[in-house]
């Protein structure tokens, strides 16, 4: 009984063993792992660090360059801003204090001297010459006039039209006050008449006039149509949009026809879409390779960003 005992021991600690061997090996595998994407990590910065030293190097000679020019030349001061260097030509734009030093010498420039005597006397004659002598001023309106002109008219047809178009209680007021009638009605009619007479709504009758037997035909089909494969769908909804971008205005046209399947045809356009998109998300999924070029977490970014998608579309 004892040997039995210590041999069933002797295996469940040779399982365990094993197990924390198991475990062991795993750990090791992604310490290796995790010390040569800090090994990348560490050369990365380092490089970085580099590059930023390699700038503010870059920075410092700059400066001192604008700093001995400044310095260097100090008649440039009251002759505008010669010493400066624009930023388009790959200097970096100046400090405030450079900014403050650029207006004091914008405001402090020299004006253009005169023109000579004669020259000047010669640009006068020759500016008389072509100068034509002066129209004579019109006369003065009168004080009445003026004084009209500067206040505003008032129509009482508009003040009218005004307030039979904000009036809550329009029946009422019609009643009392019969004298808008015939302007609100000639609006209406106004309008009504040019809705009628607009482009847009005549090519919709015509359209509703003269398609009328295709645009019940899609009905029949759109009404009988009954698909196994998502693929018909497709091909389905890619032939009926193509029939109907024949028409002026979908919409509007198909508002005319009220047997028409709108909500069928809405959701045959949606499995339509769903389906494409799917397959793209495939073709992604099926073609993506990992570029041993690029960074590690630019890669994962990648794989995340097509599970996204696909989490997306599982919850749908």
């Amino acid at each position: 009984m004892p040997r039995e005992d210590d041999e069933t021991e002797l295996r469940h600690s040779v399982g365990v063993i094993g197990g924390l061997k198991k475990q062991l090996e795993a750990v090791v595998a992604a310490n290796e792992t995790l010390m040569k994407e800090n090994q990348e990590l560490k050369q990365e910065v380092g490089r970085l660090r580099a590059q930023i030293s390699a700038l503010k190097a870059h920075d410092n000679e700059r400066k001192s360059l604008l700093w001995k020019k400044l310095h260097s030349n100090p008649d440039d001061r009251n002759t505008g801003s010669s010493g400066f260097v624009d930023s388009e030509n790959g200097y970096p734009k100046p400090s405030f204090h450079e900014l403050a030093m650029r207006k004091d010498r914008q405001l402090e420039a020299p004006k253009p001297p005169p023109p000579s005597s004669r020259s000047h006397q010669k640009e006068v004659t020759e500016n008389k010459a072509k100068i034509p002598a002066p129209a004579p001023a019109p006369p003065p309106l009168p004080t009445k006039l003026l004084a009209g002109s500067r206040s505003v008219r008032r129509v009482p047809e508009v003040g009218e039209l005004y307030r039979s178009l904000t009036r809550k209680d329009a029946n009422i007021e019609n009643k009392s006050n019969m004298t808008t009638t015939p302007l609100l009605a000639f609006t209406r009619n106004m309008i009504g008449e040019i809705e009628n007479r607009s482009t847009y709504v005549s090519a919709i009758k015509s359209d509703v006039e003269k398609q009328k037997e295709f645009i019940n035909f899609l009905i029949s089909e759109v009404q009988s149509a009954m698909f196994k494969d998502i693929t018909d769908v497709e091909g389905f909804v890619k032939w009926l949009d193509g029939e109907l971008s024949s028409l002026v205005d979908e919409r509007a046209v198909l508002k005319h026809f009220p047997q028409w399947p709108e909500r069928k045809a809405d959701a045959m356009r949606e499995a339509a879409f769903s389906y494409r998109d799917l397959k793209n998300l495939e073709a992604e999924v099926t073609s993506f390779k990992v570029n041993p070029k690029e960074y590690f977490n630019s890669e994962l970014k990648k794989m995340q960003a097509l599970q996204d998608r696909r989490t997306c579309w599982n919850k749908v």
